[in-house]
């Protein structure tokens, strides 16, 4: 069974965003059948170049027989699917059940501001 390939897409998916996912996905997908996962959860912009970008990213899974399926979608993100029904186009993509690892693909090359964390603090008993 091959591997599922998990992107976890950026705040901002734009065309620079969209050409390192491109270059990415080219380079993880091998002569296995892909397993691709785009992760949209944390898309807050989105532009057509972006989206173009999700377009090639499906013919290029297409291109090796693999299976493509979105997760998570942001609001934001839903709004210019369904505006674009890009959408509907996503649906008619075979989808897959995830039971292979996953990994993340395409690690940010700015690193994001993420607010310090408190550290946890266990109840005592007494």
């Amino acid at each position: 069974m091959s591997s599922a390939v998990v992107v976890k897409m950026p705040e901002a998916l734009d065309s620079k965003s969209a050409r390192r996912l491109r270059r990415e996905l080219k380079s993880k997908i091998n002569g296995d059948t892909p397993l691709v996962v785009l992760d949209l959860s944390r898309v807050k912009h989105l532009d057509i170049p972006g989206l173009e970008g999700l377009l090639s990213c499906m013919e290029e899974v297409a291109r090796h027989d693999g299976r493509l399926q979105l997760s998570g979608i942001s609001p934001e993100a839903a709004t210019l699917l369904e505006l674009t029904r890009v959408n509907q186009l996503m649906q008619k993509f075979p989808g897959f059940a995830i039971v292979a690892p996953q990994f993340k693909v395409a690690p940010e090359t700015v690193p994001e501001e993420v607010p310090a964390e408190s550290p946890a603090q266990l109840p005592v008993a007494v």
